[in-house]
């Protein structure tokens, strides 16, 4: 996973500065970094003057500039930010300058006439900065803004790198028995998670399910509450599960009208950590449902392409499955 800040605030703020200072900072001491941002120049690359051309002659090994034609001109359509983050090497460096509304750590620049305060709305803030002296914040010039970052590098992510290169077996305890991971430290952050899931049936109970005609009821309906109750009870279910207090499941169903129907499941939390699992099991438990509700009609009835869809909330960041 890519580690990742965003630059943010409003325009004159110095953005663009502060990003090609620590591209610049961070590139002399050899780490790999990425810049990616808003488009200001209509895509034109590389440009002399234009901030793809400051941010490369900075150092940034890949310049990424979302456009309307395309994201950095090498890719046929528009990528979205999310989807361009998830394809960059491990422990790459990601700078990103703008999109307010991404999910990813951010630090936030302050226009002259701003205050922290204004920023409360947004999430996943972990400094306030500014470019010229103000008594609110303890982040002013950019030489303050690069040591705070490469500070805040070495205690938020390679911390956690080398705690994993020592004791990369996080579920088992100093005797080497199983355990629940310690989340009693983490932060409080909104989480939500996506999957999916196939049933293969035969043509003629897929046709009595949609016209509900199998015996022991609608089948569709059974299934949804199935998973639902699923995703609650997957603590129960999963030995190392945390116990998660879920603010919202929902579960989808699709057809192609032939012989397939697939589910998909959003899960909601507001925790310390994810409910990826308790996604998957909500998908997994309808998918049963469904088998035993037809399995008097239909016992060759196939599950199958279980799998997380989407993550996002939590330091891990944003995940969205490529396959």
């Amino acid at each position: 996973m890519a580690i990742t800040l965003q630059i943010v605030g409003h325009k004159k703020t110095g953005k663009t500065l502060v990003m090609t200072k620590l591209v610049a900072a961070l590139s002399a001491e050899g780490l790999p970094v990425v810049a990616i941002k808003h488009d200001a120049h209509q895509a034109q690359m590389d440009v002399p003057g234009t901030d793809s051309d400051r941010l490369a002659k900075a150092g940034a090994r890949l310049t990424i500039l979302n456009a309307p034609a395309g994201s950095f001109l090498h890719y046929r359509q528009p990528q979205s930010l999310e989807r361009q983050v998830a394809a960059l090497p491990p422990q790459t460096i990601c700078l990103i300058e703008g999109h307010k509304g991404a999910a990813y750590p951010k630090l936030v620049l302050l226009a002259a006439d701003e205050s922290p305060s204004d920023w409360a709305s947004q999430a996943a803030i972990v400094a306030f900065a500014s470019l010229s002296p103000r008594p609110d914040v303890s982040l002013v010039g950019s030489e303050a803004i690069v040591t705070w970052l490469k500070k805040y590098l070495r205690t938020t992510y390679y911390r956690e790198e080398n705690k994993m290169a020592t004791d990369s077996l996080t579920h088992f305890n100093a005797q080497h028995r199983a355990k629940m991971v310690d989340v009693t430290e983490k932060a409080t952050t909104n989480r939500r998670a996506r999957a999916t899931g196939q049933i293969k049936v035969q043509p003629a109970t897929l046709s009595r399910i949609k016209e509900g005609k199998v015996k022991k009821g609608d089948v569709l309906a059974v299934a949804q509450v199935a998973g639902i109750m699923a995703a609650k009870k997957t603590s129960e279910l999963i030995p190392m599960c945390h116990l998660i207090p879920l603010t919202g499941v929902d579960l989808a169903f699709t057809d192609n009208d032939q012989d397939t129907i697939t589910v998909t499941s959003t899960v909601k939390t507001k925790h310390v950590t994810g409910v990826e699992i308790e996604a998957l099991t909500a998908v997994q438990i309808t998918l049963l449902t469904i088998y035993d509700m037809c399995k008097a009609m239909d016992r060759g009835m196939v599950i199958s392409n279980v799998h997380l869809l989407e993550k996002e909330g939590g330091k891990s960041g944003h995940f969205v499955f490529e396959g």
